[in-house]
């Protein structure tokens, strides 16, 4: 799941397969209801068989696979209780923040029930309105402690006229299968009413579940279903067929302003014409291409899936980033992406990392991503960064064997190697792999650029693709503040960076800024585009600050300073040799050899 770039829909891509016949007796079986819409609230019923122990232990999701924050679904939950299988109330109480501990009194089978508030627009919560509903597996299905692989029904009971879209298998109101308890957490449902269609890829079918149904018009739809027909193609041709029976696309495009990605508006989705937004084609390459990169090819820490905390792995880069990587070739392959496009985008991503206010390492952000730092906020990058060191990662292996090997083969070799075997991959492993396919010096590449701090080598292996690199090095005039503006127009400071030019005039947290040098800030309008321009190229010349700080205007002096930035930008080289337009070639179809 992908939050690099501003988010314009939440959506979610998922597949069912065939499933085993699991034995009815060691089934935990579901019914989720809509009892009231308008109060947000989901019902649950959830029937598991004791096993003959006294005490069961039935917990629920602290967070989401694809989505690495901790969420504490159970907050969500009232009117918990418990029964046995005549319907006489059981003891309960909590065990710790999200199980809750059923003393069985010797039934078979024992019966939990509660609602659920599903009130809030986000990538992971469930949401109900008086029309429509979504949720993850996550958010609804408690399971019983140890007991992650037991098989699981679930039934519906909706209002008149609602209709069922699931990851999972099955038809109606139920039941549904899941082989496991986690492809029922993985599950991605709507309910309701909205619009549902289908393309069929290769002998499988691919279903669209788009909410609100009147977005879903005839050119979206054949925009949409074009553009998944292509990936679809493209992406099962690199990783060796669909693996998948029925697959499903969940669209949820919001109306609303929300307070994560920006105001969201509809046009972002798709204009009035039914052209897509420039985010729509990446998200669902991005999201499909995670059929085999996470779902199935896993970093080892995260093999199985710990639902109660957090699963720190250094891999996040390769799992998140590289993924984007894989989208982006994925839309040139395609043809869905120009050359020119696909090298915007590149572009557009080296911008991201290069703007980072301080330097930071892929494998460190994948860690913090638990905790969306405030400040470098790397747990974010990873994903551009990612994806360019997953682009450096087969310049590097084509250029090395000529053409002969690429990135392509790491990533088969790891879904056949590791997920076929029933494993997840280390750093160690996924080393190794580079190295088998030809990638030189492994060793320090991954030292100096994915576990170290360097700038990533775009101009000494860009290059070797045929591809341009242009870096250009400006200074812009610095003060050192944030200071936004207050309702009465006053720009008031909350924050001076240390050293700064503010910092050495003495400015302070509360000042209201006056004038900055030559520049006024009266009103609300920036001044700081006109500062810019106004001292550029004059570090060190004399600077005056006044401000106003309680009653008392003050003229504070100071020196220009200037921060130095770096941007580059890449494009096809004009006079490529016949190995860069080899390798080129080799990158642009998926393919190896002269």
């Amino acid at each position: 799941m992908r939050f690099s770039r501003p988010l314009l829909l939440l959506a979610v891509l998922s597949g069912s397969a065939r499933l085993p016949a699991p034995l009815a007796a060691q089934v935990a079986r579901y019914e989720v209801s809509v009892p009231g819409a308008s109060a947000h609230l989901f019902h649950v019923k959830a029937e598991f068989p004791t096993g003959g122990k006294d005490t069961l232990y039935l917990s629920l999701p602290a967070w989401s696979p694809g989505n690495y924050a901790i969420q504490n679904y159970a907050r969500y939950v009232r009117h918990f209780g418990a029964a046995s299988s005549t319907g006489q109330p059981l003891f309960w109480d909590r065990s710790d923040k999200d199980t809750w501990r059923v003393v069985t009194g010797k039934q078979d089978r024992v019966t939990v029930a509660f609602d659920y508030l599903a009130d809030t627009i986000d990538l992971s919560l469930a949401r109900l309105t008086p029309e429509f509903g979504q949720f993850l597996g996550t958010n609804l299905f408690l399971y019983e402690e140890g007991k992650l692989d037991r098989a699981a029904e679930v039934r519906f009971a909706l209002p008149a006229g609602w209709q069922i879209t699931t990851a999972l298998k099955g038809s109606g109101n139920g039941p549904y299968a899941a082989g496991d308890y986690h492809e029922l957490a993985d599950a991605e449902t709507f309910v309701g009413k909205y619009s549902l269609d289908s393309i069929k890829v290769e002998g499988k079918w691919i279903r669209i579940a788009l909410w609100p149904a009147d977005v879903y018009t005839p050119a979206v739809a054949r925009n949409i279903r074009t553009a998944l027909a292509k990936i679809a193609q493209t992406e099962d041709r690199l990783m060796g067929g669909p693996p998948y029976d029925t697959y499903t696309v969940f669209f949820n495009v919001i109306r609303e302003p929300i307070n994560f990605g920006g105001g969201l508006e509809h046009s972002a989705f798709a204009d009035p014409a039914g052209a897509l937004g420039d985010f729509m084609v990446p998200l669902m390459a991005h999201e499909y291409f995670h059929l085999w990169n996470v779902k199935r090819i896993r970093p080892a820490a995260m093999w199985p899936y710990d639902y109660h905390a957090e699963q720190f792995t250094p891999l996040l880069w390769w799992s998140e980033g590289v993924t984007d990587y894989y989208a982006d070739l994925t839309n040139l392959r395609s043809g869905l992406w120009t050359d020119e496009a696909f090298l915007r985008n590149t572009t557009t991503d080296i911008q991201q990392v290069e703007q980072a206010a301080e330097p930071w390492s892929e494998e460190d952000g994948s860690v913090a991503t638990w905790i969306d730092e405030v400040f470098v906020n790397s747990s974010q990058l990873y994903y551009p960064k990612g994806a360019l060191t997953g682009m450096l990662l087969d310049v590097a292996i084509r250029d090395a064997t000529d053409n002969a090997h690429s990135l392509d083969q790491v990533m088969r070799a790891l879904y056949t190697r590791h997920y076929q075997k029933g494993t997840g991959f280390t750093t160690d492993q996924l080393l190794a792999l580079l190295r088998e396919f030809g990638m030189p010096d492994v060793d320090a590449f991954y030292q100096r650029y994915i576990n170290g701090r360097d700038p990533l080598p775009y101009e000494a292996l860009l290059p070797k693709a045929g591809i341009s690199v242009t870096k250009t090095i400006t200074s812009v005039p610095f003060l050192g503040v944030v200071a936004p503006v207050s309702d009465d127009g006053k720009w008031l400071v909350q924050l001076v960076e240390p050293g700064s030019a503010a910092q050495i005039a003495g400015v302070q947290p509360g000042d209201a800024l006056l004038k900055i040098g030559e520049i006024d800030t009266d009103g609300a309008e920036d001044w700081s585009p006109a500062f810019r321009r106004r001292y550029q190229g004059q570090a060190g010349a004399p600077l005056v600050l006044t401000v106003l700080r309680g009653t008392q205007t003050l003229t504070l002096p100071t020196r220009v300073q200037e921060h130095t930035s770096t941007a580059f930008s890449v494009s096809r080289s004009a006079t490529p040799t016949a190995k860069q337009s080899r390798i080129w070639q080799g990158l642009a179809t998926g393919t190896t050899g002269g």
